[in-house]
């Protein structure tokens, strides 16, 4: 536009001058009667920046120039009662986590003598892991939505409401692989879902294990990218490995949209004797039957209830920042039967932990948002979604907003973790057969079936080692605990040890 009629246009218009680390922008109203909420929707279009993030510092006119915060106004306010007057000059405060977006700059004309392979861009996995994305872009931090709907309706500023949440999947995952070092586990717990399989319902454990740091042994030689540049830091390197030992079976009731579990009267004395083996629960296993493929392409291999109890379940092992490697891994039934691993991301985690998630009845694969009791509505997290014609599984940018009640697809809240059989770890079990819940008669037969086994093979098997307490008796705890920790530790059983056994052998007629 020329000059007289770019003046022309600012005469009719509410002028804001705005200073970035990007340069100087203009925010552009009607009249000084638009609001609070009008100037920062319009920066954030500008600069990428969620109003719950902006910092605006006003500059007031001479002699004083002072720097006011006008960030913690309502968001009802007009720009006459900030006050902000045509041509005012607003500051926009930086720190290193929020940066504005860059202008985008006009691209380079391509070398027409560059190799075909250079052309290619560099190849970049879904998701990378905790340490790198916390190098590269600093630690997360898990919102806290229960502060956001307890705050006062009255006079509310934009930074008391809940943070909006966009499709989009995570850059990182807690924890990277499910390691097996023998599929015997895996098999036994798919033969015992067999009949939750016919009916077309599922069966869950909780697989114990130990979790290893993976470090990377060609981190000094693996220096180069696909495009043969310099690597500032190693991707596959410090992840987070998960080694199974073991499924238990706990109490649960068979459903078709996931199984849910039930009050299990030994939930102390299993973990007890799995801390004596020092083991830790790991990850939930569910096996379950192939449901139809979604005709838009959102997954069908986890249901919102098992999805919910995943994050539920994360939350109960996680760290004191609210971060958890615990997971799942997913057997379904078909013709290839391969293990298929799951973790919830951290914002599922933090809306199940605040009550803010619901089931869809008859939509078993997609969510809805609850408002909480005596909550405000309109303090609830907004969430935004493809459209809903849109056909590439949620790939596409997310457009829709999503009211509370209306249910949405759950993709995005979903983190792929690899499974694989391990080559390198030893099992820690040498036997995978006695029931879990075993009677006497039970333990004679497997006694009888391994009456040629030292001490330390015969009691190699999980299931055994948590009936012992039991067998034993309230008075023969402590010999129990003693046998899972020799177990666990791969030692031989001291003499003490091996006298008692004997002595209980005899007693049960075991021999």
């Amino acid at each position: 536009a020329k000059k007289g009629e770019r003046d022309f246009w600012l005469t009719m218009v509410f002028l804001v001058r705005m200073r970035t680390s990007q340069g100087m922008m203009r925010l552009l109203f009607k009249n000084d009667q638009a609001t609070m909420e009008d100037l920062m929707l319009q920066v954030k279009d500008l600069t990428d920046v969620e109003p719950v993030d902006q910092k605006l510092m006003l500059m007031e006119p001479l002699p004083s120039r002072k720097k006011v915060d006008i960030s913690g106004k309502d968001i009802r306010t007009t720009l006459a009662k900030v006050p902000l007057r045509k041509g005012d000059m607003l500051h926009l405060l930086e720190s290193d986590k929020l940066r504005v977006k860059a202008r985008p700059k006009p691209e380079k004309k391509k070398d027409e003598t560059q190799s075909s392979s250079s052309k290619q861009k560099a190849k970049k996995g879904p998701h990378m892991t905790f340490k790198a994305y916390a190098k590269i872009a600093g630690e997360p931090v898990i919102p806290d939505f229960s502060t956001y709907l307890t705050s006062q309706t009255h006079q509310r500023s934009v930074n008391s409401y809940a943070p909006n949440i966009h499709w989009k999947l995570q850059r990182y995952r807690h924890l990277d692989m499910f390691s097996f070092p023998s599929p015997t586990a895996l098999m036994k717990f798919y033969s015992n879902s067999r009949p939750e399989i016919k009916e077309g319902m599922s069966r869950i454990g909780i697989m114990f294990g130990r979790y290893v740091e993976d470090i990377n042994p060609l981190v000094e030689q693996n220096t180069l990218d696909d495009l043969k540049r310099k690597k500032v830091w190693d991707y596959d390197a410090n992840g987070v490995r998960a080694d199974v030992q073991a499924i238990y079976e706990p109490p649960q009731e068979a459903m078709t949209t996931g199984a849910r579990f039930l009050t299990d009267p030994r939930q102390d004395i299993v973990q007890g004797m799995a801390d004596a083996m020092g083991l830790e629960p790991v990850g939930l296993c569910i096996c379950k039957a192939k449901a139809p493929e979604d005709k838009k392409g959102f997954q069908t291999i986890l249901t919102a209830k098992e999805l919910k109890m995943l994050a539920r379940l994360q939350g109960v092992f996680a760290n004191e920042k609210g971060f958890s490697r615990f997971a799942c891994v997913v057997l379904v039934h078909q013709d290839t039967i391969e293990p298929e691993a799951y973790a919830a991301a951290d914002i599922c985690m933090a809306l199940e932990r605040d009550e803010l998630l619901g089931t869809v009845k008859g939509e078993p694969f997609k969510l809805k948002t609850e408002t909480p009791e005596g909550a405000d509505p309109s303090a609830m997290p907004v969430i935004y979604v493809p459209k809903d014609n849109d056909t590439s599984g949620g790939t596409n940018q997310a457009k829709i907003k999503v009211n509370p009640g209306e249910p949405f697809p759950m993709d995005f809240f979903i983190v792929k973790v690899l499974a694989a059989m391990s080559k390198a770890a030893v099992p820690l079990f040498k036997h995978c057969e006695f029931p879990v819940n075993g009677k006497p008669s039970d333990l004679k037969s497997y006694m009888q079936r391994h009456q040629n086994e030292g001490f330390a093979s015969k009691f190699s098997d999980f299931n055994l080692l948590l009936n012992l307490p039991e067998f034993f008796g309230d008075n023969e705890t402590e010999t129990a605990v003693e046998v899972a920790r020799c177990i666990g530790a791969r030692e031989e059983f001291p003499s003490e040890l091996c006298s008692k056994l004997d002595t209980w052998f005899i007693a049960k007629k075991l021999f």
